[in-house]
């Protein structure tokens, strides 16, 4: 490693050792400030951060914060499962009462990342441990939160390249934009072998204190135990559920 490289890796580490659970956001002058560096290396600095996941912006305010790729660092605690702390109750109450996996999700970028997990009793062997990024646009806890966001991170979703991981996989972009108004109109999303085959995930949107749709709460199970006659009861649990941690969260 030259001194050009070693000097950027500990200039990155000094700007994510500016939040603490007392300072959870930032902006670009508190940065320049607080770690005296030049503005332009700065910004590439916070660029290459967000673009690897490890800050993210904060859409409302501009402010930077940790993002969801600490979590891979270690399971780092900070803001984020902080703020949902208070939720994961209903997350196991949930769990237990349909005997599935429950997660909860959030966006980073153009992945959903998963924040809590509560095991089933099942041996299922998901990929959705705290911290794993997986894609949008085969995961229903993914599509929960994209359905509501603005119409140009929407669009950057439809516009890449999307990998079909099963024969099941929706990657055109119109029955996307239709499966999309379905999340709106219905307040959840369904999905079967899209991303596992043989497995049926089902996501409900959880918002915030201004109402916008910050994440998602979503099961994931076996497709024989998740079956068409108890998707119903499934989905309205969860929706109950999701509504709850939104209380949590202000929204009322």
């Amino acid at each position: 490693m030259n001194g050009s490289t070693l000097s950027s890796v500990t200039n990155a580490l000094r700007i994510l050792r500016l939040f603490t659970p007392k300072r959870q956001e930032l902006s670009f002058t508190d940065i320049v400030r607080h770690t005296n560096l030049p503005k332009s290396s700065t910004h590439r600095m916070i660029a290459t951060l967000v673009k690897e996941g490890f800050l993210s912006k904060n859409p409302r305010t501009n402010h930077y914060r940790l993002g969801l790729a600490i979590l891979s660092l270690g399971g780092v605690i900070f803001s984020h499962r902080e703020l949902y702390k208070e939720a994961l109750p209903i997350v196991k109450k949930l769990s237990e009462t349909l005997d599935e996996s429950a997660h909860i999700c959030l966006l980073e970028n153009m992945d959903v990342v998963y924040l809590f997990r509560v095991e089933s009793r099942h041996p299922d062997r998901l990929l959705t441990q705290i911290g794993r990024k997986n894609p949008i646009h085969c995961t229903s806890e993914g599509l929960c939160i994209l359905a509501f966001q603005d119409k140009r991170t929407t669009q950057k979703l439809l516009d890449s390249e999307l990998y079909p991981y099963t024969p099941c996989t929706i990657t055109d972009p119109n029955d996307l934009r239709a499966l999309i108004a379905d999340i709106q109109q219905n307040d959840y999303c369904i999905m079967k072998d899209t991303y596992y085959e043989n497995y049926t995930s089902i996501a409900a949107p959880i918002r915030d204190y201004t109402g916008t749709v910050v994440s998602s709460l979503s099961v994931i199970g076996h497709s024989s135990r998740i079956t068409e006659k108890k998707q119903d009861m499934f989905i309205t649990v969860i929706q109950n559920a999701a509504q709850k941690i939104s209380r949590h969260l202000g929204h009322y």
